[in-house]
């Protein structure tokens, strides 16, 4: 199992709604095929240092990799405009430990 965290800006500029009901469904949609297997989202409010998180778990970081390296990434990364006037981080490895 591997998790990839994606944390946006404190600032940015961020539509919610938009990355709720359009980007993790394409996201969903694009790489459930290459081993995602769930996803879930935070919103940690403006104070915090990263105002919104995403995890993604993926069956193995060779899935993750195939999924960064497909055609389709191209398509989940181009929207990223779509909701957010930043570059989000992106932090990814291996489960270690889980309950």
């Amino acid at each position: 199992m591997a998790t990839v965290t994606v944390l946006y800006p404190k600032g940015c500029k961020f539509d919610m709604d938009y990355y709720m009901s359009t980007h993790m469904p394409l996201v969903q949609k694009n790489w459930s095929q290459y081993g995602l297997k769930s996803w879930k989202v935070v919103n940690f409010g403006k104070e915090a240092e990263y105002c919104v998180q995403a995890t993604l778990e993926f069956g193995s970081m060779d899935d993750f990799k195939k999924a960064g390296g497909s055609s389709e990434a191209g398509e989940v990364m181009g929207d990223i405009k779509n909701f957010c006037d930043a570059q989000p981080l992106l932090l990814s490895g291996d489960v270690q430990g889980t309950s």
